[in-house]
C-alpha cells in the first residue's frame, strides 16, 4: 500500500507544472560590463608577446556579484551584477588596452595556451563599492614573469578610486566599472613600459 501511494505522488508531481521546489533565481535590472571601446592605448608601444592570465581572488570578488565593503564586512549590491565574473571582465580589459598599443607585440588570452614572451600574472585585492556615496576602491598586485624561466622580472600595486554620483545601485556599479577600467589601462601600460623585445621564437 505505501508503494501505490507514493507512485501516485511521484505521479502527481511530474505532471503539475507549477510545482517547484527551488526558489527562482533573481534578475538583475542591469549588468555592467567593460567595453572594448572605452580601453585607452598605452602610451609605449607593445615590444613582445604577452599572455593576460585572468587575476586570480578571494571568492568576494570571483563571481558576478559587486561586491560592497560595509565596516568589516563584504555584503553585495543589490539588483546590478557584473555582465561577466569580475576576474574575467579585468583580463578582456587589459588585453582590450594592449591590443591598441602600437608596436610588433600581440596581448593574448593566457587559456589559449600561445608562445608569447612574457606572462602577465596578477592578484585582486580589491573590487568594491562602498555604502551609500562612499568611494569605491580597485586595487591589483601585477607580476610580469618571463615566460620561458617562469622567474618574474617586475611587479607592482596599483589601484583607482571613484566616486558614484549617488546611492543608487547602477551608480555605484557605474563608479566601480570605471576604476576598474582605469586599472586595466594602467596595468597595460605597466606592461608596455616593462617588456622588451625578444627574437623571434618562431624562427
Amino acid at each position: 500500500m505505501r508503494v501505490k501511494t507514493l507512485a501516485v505522488l511521484a505521479a502527481i508531481l511530474a505532471t503539475s507544472g507549477c510545482v517547484s521546489l527551488l526558489p527562482e533565481a533573481m534578475v538583475p535590472s542591469a549588468l555592467v560590463s567593460l567595453p572594448a571601446d572605452r580601453a585607452k592605448a598605452p602610451t609605449a608601444p607593445l615590444l613582445a608577446d604577452v599572455a593576460v592570465f585572468p587575476p586570480e581572488s578571494s571568492r568576494a570578488f570571483a563571481g558576478a556579484d559587486i561586491a560592497v565593503r560595509d565596516d568589516q564586512e563584504l555584503i553585495y549590491l543589490g539588483d546590478v551584477r557584473w555582465s561577466d565574473t569580475g576576474p574575467q571582465l579585468l583580463q578582456g580589459a587589459v588585453v582590450n588596452a594592449l591590443s591598441q598599443a602600437q608596436g610588433p607585440g600581440r596581448a593574448v588570452l593566457g587559456q589559449l595556451g600561445a608562445e608569447v614572451d612574457y606572462d602577465v600574472r596578477w592578484r585582486i585585492v580589491d573590487l568594491s563599492a562602498g555604502r551609500e556615496t562612499a568611494p569605491v576602491r580597485v586595487e591589483v598586485q601585477v607580476s610580469i614573469m618571463d615566460a620561458e624561466t617562469r622567474r618574474p622580472i617586475a611587479q607592482k600595486s596599483i589601484s583607482a578610486d571613484g566616486t558614484p554620483a549617488d546611492r543608487a545601485p547602477r551608480a555605484r556599479a557605474a563608479a566601480l566599472a570605471i576604476a576598474a577600467q582605469q586599472v586595466a589601462d594602467q596595468v597595460a601600460a605597466f606592461v608596455t613600459e616593462t617588456v622588451t623585445a625578444r627574437p623571434d621564437r618562431r624562427n
